[in-house]
């Protein structure tokens, strides 16, 4: 009964966590002090990393052809929220990605064996937990870059920004070639087709067929004369070319038309192939550069104070839980 009794009082002892806790002191502590002793040695094996970051602001997205034509285009006017989603789309992409890569042999650099059968997803991944990209609530975009070099991370952090402007400039140039050569192609045709038309106009004033309603009226007039002088000869030759007027001055009148109509739609495809040739061969840049990367003079990671608190806290509750669970297996089994 009085074993029963001081087994009871035990218990309700070891119950409370923190008489527990007194009691085991100097087990904790001993747990203690060897994780903050391994873990301070460890943290200097940990690789030094440093920070580089780029700020920028993108621009509105509009061609430059765009500014000459549209009244109250600002092309000073800052981005905004789906300017920024747009610069960080493209800062994913695997064309920034694989020209960084190649550049610093980043491969070599993280230590990624060639023979490596998985090297191309270790890579992504070692880039992706490295360089981030991400947008500010003033819808500005950061380039964050973290390096073993200092010098290395600054310098991947300012290529990478300036990769946004010739990938952008590289696509859209892409897009504007395409729509050139389209319009250039129907401008061309047309140019073809007017000359031509000009070609066909050329046979009908070779016969003397100039306008139908103009030159009816001065050959009545002509002949009314010829009748009133009573010259045969002359309303015979008025009348040859009343004829030809007649059969051929409509067509003519209706080929004219025709071609002015064309060199309308001929003016206005040059103006738009002229406007398509400044976007093939002109760029606005995609950004305004706010803070370019420089050298960090400190390392941003690890914080060896942090891993050596984190370490040492985790050893000693880990110590506890292994020191409760044994006295409360060792007195299940007394009971037992």
């Amino acid at each position: 009964m009085e074993n029963q009794e001081k087994n009871a009082n035990n218990l309700f002892d070891s119950s409370s966590i923190l008489i527990y806790i007194f009691r085991s002191r100097k087990h904790l502590l001993i747990v203690g002090l060897i994780a903050a002793i391994v873990s301070a040695i460890a943290s200097y094996f940990i690789e030094s990393r440093y920070k580089s970051t780029v700020i920028m602001v993108p621009t509105t997205t509009i061609s430059i052809s765009s500014t000459l034509v549209k009244e109250g285009s600002d092309i000073l006017k800052f981005g905004e929220e789906k300017e920024a989603e747009q610069m960080i789309q493209i800062l994913n992409s695997d064309t920034i990605r694989e020209r960084i890569c190649k550049k610093y042999n980043l491969m070599k650099h993280y230590k990624i064996s060639e023979k490596d059968p998985y090297k191309k997803l270790y890579l992504r991944l070692e880039f992706d937990d490295r360089i981030w990209f991400s947008r500010t609530p003033s819808s500005a975009v950061e380039i964050d870059v973290l390096d073993k070099s200092p010098d290395t991370a600054a310098c991947i952090a300012n290529d990478i920004a300036a990769l946004v402007d010739s990938t952008k400039n590289r696509l859209q140039k892409e897009r504007a070639t395409q729509y050139f050569q389209i319009i250039e192609n129907e401008y061309l045709t047309k140019k073809q087709l007017i000359d031509k038309l000009q070609d066909s106009m050329r046979a009908y004033t070779s016969q003397g067929v100039f306008d139908y309603e103009i030159q009816s009226a001065i050959i009545y007039k002509q002949y009314a004369k010829s009748i009133a002088k009573n010259n045969t000869n002359g309303m015979q030759q008025l009348d040859a070319k009343l004829k030809l007027v007649g059969q051929k001055g409509w067509d003519y009148v209706a080929l004219r038309d025709y071609t002015l109509h064309e060199r309308t739609e001929l003016f206005s495809l040059k103006s738009k192939c002229d406007l398509a040739k400044i976007d093939v061969e002109h760029f606005l840049p995609f950004k305004y550069m706010i803070n370019p990367a420089i050298v960090a003079e400190k390392r941003t990671t690890p914080i060896r104070w942090l891993v050596v608190l984190i370490s040492t806290v985790s050893s000693v509750i880990l110590a506890l839980v292994v020191l409760l669970a044994m006295d409360t297996f060792k007195r299940m089994k007394i009971q037992l």
